[in-house]
């Protein structure tokens, strides 16, 4: 979240998405301060919102109730300010992320497609690897994402390649390749094996000392 120098500007492009579309998103904060704050502060206009925030609440309906944004995290296992993969995706028409490794993981279990926008270290080779994988979009540029400044032409432009993705996330040829990697991988059992091999490996180790 560190990435997110101006979150209202973020929130409009969200906003644009979904007046050009019919999506809905569910916008995860991560607990972020400056993101939740500028969620309060659209949350507090009547044209962005049909229920107003309540201080402390960490949850809202942004846009006519068409961005639910929540407080947390999703994470392989939930908490009290977390949403587990496995019970969130699957529930979801597809998922933009980072490319982290864990969030990546799950949208494959899940069966869904990806829009990624990477920032750091290996995401950009996991948002490399979905787009060759045909699971995902090519990359997002942050600058789509999150841009700097707030002005409606730089807002207009980072809807539109935003919203670009998400219809190539959700053609049919996307949808059917993630589908069909997550019926490949879902009989895997990656820690077996590596569980196995390790062994296999500390008792060639002893047989040869």
């Amino acid at each position: 979240m560190g990435y997110l120098k101006n979150p209202q500007a973020f929130l409009q492009v969200l906003g644009n998405v979904l007046s050009i579309t019919s999506h809905r998103f569910i916008l995860l904060t991560a607990g972020y301060g400056p993101l939740d704050a500028a969620i309060k502060m659209f949350a507090q206009t009547p044209s962005s919102s049909s229920e107003q925030m309540q201080p402390g609440e960490v949850q809202s309906w942004l846009f006519d109730a068409r961005l639910f944004c929540f407080s947390g995290s999703a994470l392989a296992k939930g908490s009290n300010n977390a949403i587990p993969y496995n019970w969130l995706f699957p529930r979801c028409a597809a998922a933009i992320h980072h490319g982290g490794s864990g969030s990546t993981a799950a949208a494959l279990h899940a069966g869904i497609p990806q829009v990624i926008c990477p920032f750091i270290l290996d995401q950009f080779y996991w948002a490399e690897r979905m787009f060759w994988l045909g699971v995902a979009p090519e990359p997002l540029k942050s600058s789509c994402l999150l841009p700097d400044k707030d002005d409606d032409r730089c807002i207009l432009e980072a809807a539109n390649v935003l919203v670009g993705a998400i219809n190539y996330a959700l053609c049919p040829e996307v949808k059917l390749h993630a589908k069909q990697i997550a019926n490949r991988i879902s009989s895997e059992d990656g820690v077996s094996r590596a569980l196995r091999i390790i062994k296999e490996e500390i008792l060639h180790v002893d047989a040869t000392n």
